[in-house]
Order: structure tokens, then C-alpha cells, then sequence
């Protein structure tokens, strides 16, 4: 008899502990009872007000757009045609500028390249000629030197 008392006691902890069935189910019920009373008619309401606008949308103003727009496609078209000739013509009206303003700079950078170089020349000239005469006044001194140095050895000898 005790080990019943035993085993229905331990029986009785293990389903209180493991077994939480009752307890989800109970709040599972709860929650979705809470839910409906909560919402109640709102997701009809609002249902009905979604189909109201579909098929105003359908029968009202998807014909309205498709009039509309058979009319204004053709202007549309034209216009777009147009622009785009437009844009056409100032991106070769700015090449063309492109061009013009590349070449005056090219001919601009060739002078400057030629007034250096001719002022290159100058100077180079003129380095040269201040050499010349710097060689010529040292070979005349230098001569001097050796006139007055042979003058000055035959006279002690």
C-alpha cells in the first residue's frame, strides 16, 4: 500500500512538472479568445472597404488613366524626341567648343614652347660669348705672365 502512495505521489510531481499540456492549452484559448473579442468586426469592415476601392479603382479610374493617357502619349513622345535632339545638339555644340578651346591652348602652349626656347638660345649664345672672353682674358694674362716671366729669367741669366 505505500509503495502506491509512493508511486502516485511521485507520479502526481512528475506531471506537475513535465507535463505543461493543460497549461499551454488553457493559455492558447485565452489568447485567441482575447483576440477575437479584441478585433471583433474591424478586419470585415476594413475588407469591405479594400474591395470598395478595387473596384472603384477598376471600374472608374483604371479606364479614366487608359483614355488619358492614349491621348498624351503621342505629345509625350514628341516632346521626349525633342528634348533629346535638343540635348544632341549642345553635346556636339560643347565638343565642338571642346575642340576650339583644346587647339587655341595647343597653339598657346606651342608659342610660350617657343619663346622659351628662343630665349634658351639667347642665353646660351650669351653664356657662350662671356666664356669666350673669360678663355680669351685668361690666355692674354696667362701669356702676359709667361712674356714677363721669360723677360725676368733672361735678365738673371
Amino acid at each position: 500500500m505505500t509503495c502506491e502512495i509512493v508511486f502516485r505521489d511521485v507520479t502526481e510531481i512528475y506531471s506537475r512538472l513535465f507535463n505543461h499540456r493543460a497549461a499551454l492549452q488553457g493559455l492558447t484559448n485565452s489568447f485567441v479568445k482575447e483576440f477575437e473579442e479584441k478585433r471583433g468586426d474591424r478586419e470585415i469592415i476594413s475588407l469591405s472597404r479594400v474591395l470598395e476601392l478595387v473596384t472603384d479603382s477598376r471600374d472608374r479610374a483604371l479606364p479614366t488613366t487608359i483614355d488619358s493617357l492614349e491621348c498624351n502619349v503621342d505629345n509625350f513622345k514628341d516632346s521626349v524626341n525633342k528634348t533629346l535632339k535638343l540635348c544632341q545638339e549642345i553635346i556636339k555644340d560643347s565638343e565642338d567648343k571642346k575642340s576650339e578651346w583644346l587647339e587655341s591652348q595647343r597653339r598657346s602652349r606651342e608659342q610660350q614652347w617657343n619663346e622659351f626656347m628662343a630665349a634658351q638660345v639667347t642665353r646660351s649664345a650669351r653664356v657662350d660669348s662671356d666664356f669666350k672672353n673669360k678663355v680669351d682674358a685668361l690666355a692674354n694674362h696667362y701669356a702676359d705672365l709667361e712674356e714677363k716671366l721669360k723677360e725676368s729669367t733672361s735678365k738673371v741669366l
